[in-house]
């Protein structure tokens, strides 16, 4: 008997063990990897979602620029293109054989326009990552006046091609001139190696200690004070009733001006085809600037951008003035009837503006 019981108490201990080793291996698993193992039910999933969209999403840290940063952005980006323009150009000079004058020269020329436009680009893109995002961080100013030290660096760099520019000017059939070039290009250098050096300083004590909390102080007296001055002009368009057709004729100008740069830039012609940018980019800046004088002006994109409807009511298609249906990339489709279609179209604001101007009379 005893055997017996023994016999039968054998799979009740088993079936224990079995349950205690499966209770340990599934407490590993809830904090290992690759095990499988699902989590328990009651987890609650991470914040924002996974794939399948559970969870509360996370906070939104964007907000949109003020009417006054929408313009500054624009026109930061019109001195970004301005720049990038610059270097366009320096990139054809390049690749022109020069009479005279040796491949070295000619690429060195090529080089400092090319700097020289990365300069210009920097100090556009300080204005249009500070200024230009005036309501949306937190110091405007503090992030302009930074970038100053980047400029300065790419100034640098400009200095150093200039110096590379002289001592390519005493070889080969200038040869004789290496007397004078060799020396003054190693100064050049020298100084250029200092004025690099001078911006990446810069840009440290700009951007910390007490610049950057006087910048901070004063960022938080322009921003709130361009949002009043900005709410006096939507309010004094409203009454007026001046601020819709002004913003109106704005947008339409703005347009015409934007959809002749694009046209330009399509032409891909030395010198023109760079400069087409900058003249979308004026364009799009004088659309923008509708906002300083009508709130709604701009929200029909609902991200705050002030292009976010430009292209699409440009009068590319028909020259009654109605806006028409394509967009940026539709333009010189063959459907625009030529890069002056626009100008019938762009009397129509003007005309309504002088209607409104009549209806305030009586």
């Amino acid at each position: 008997m005893k055997r017996t019981n023994s016999t039968r108490r054998a799979p009740a201990m088993l079936a224990l063990a079995c349950a205690c080793v499966l209770g340990m291996m599934a407490g590993c698993s809830s904090s290992g990897s690759g095990s499988g193992t699902r989590p328990p039910a009651t987890t609650p999933p991470p914040a924002g979602g996974g794939d399948n969209g559970g969870g509360t999403p996370p906070p939104t840290t964007s907000k949109p620029t003020t009417p006054t940063g929408q313009v500054a952005e624009g026109a930061g980006n019109t001195v970004t293109a301005t720049g990038n323009a610059i270097t366009e150009i320096g990139k054809q000079i390049q690749g022109v054989n020069l009479p005279i004058v040796t491949d070295a020269t000619g690429n060195a020329t090529g080089q400092v326009v090319i700097d020289a436009g990365n300069t210009v680009a920097a100090l556009g893109a300080g204005v249009r990552d500070g200024l230009g995002k005036m309501g949306a961080v937190d110091n405007p100013v503090g992030v302009t006046v930074a970038s100053t030290g980047n400029v300065v660096t790419q100034a640098g760099h400009t200095l150093s091609s200039t110096g590379d520019l002289v001592n390519s000017l005493g070889q080969d059939q200038l040869k004789v001139l290496s007397p004078v070039t060799t020396p003054v290009g190693a100064v050049i250098n020298h100084v250029a190696g200092g004025v690099q050096q001078l911006g990446e300083k810069l840009g440290d004590k700009l951007s910390t200690g007490p610049v950057a909390q006087l910048t901070g102080q004063t960022s938080k007296v322009i921003v709130p004070l361009t949002s009043k001055l900005t709410d006096t002009t939507q309010a004094l368009g409203a009454t007026t009733r001046l601020g819709a057709p002004v913003d109106n004729l704005l947008t339409k100008v703005g347009g015409v001006v934007a959809h002749t740069g694009t046209h330009l830039s399509a032409t891909k012609a030395p010198v023109v085809g760079p400069v087409g940018g900058v003249v979308t980019e004026v364009g799009r800046t004088v659309a923008a600037a509708g906002g300083l004088v009508h709130g709604e002006g701009n929200a029909a994109g609902g991200s705050g951008n002030p292009l976010g409807g430009l292209l699409g009511g440009l009068p590319l298609t028909q020259t009654g003035g109605q806006a028409g249906g394509g967009s940026d990339k539709g333009a010189g489709s063959g459907k625009t009837g030529g890069v002056l279609a626009p100008v019938g179209g762009l009397l129509a604001p003007v005309t309504g503006l002088v209607g409104s101007l009549g209806a305030l009379g009586r």
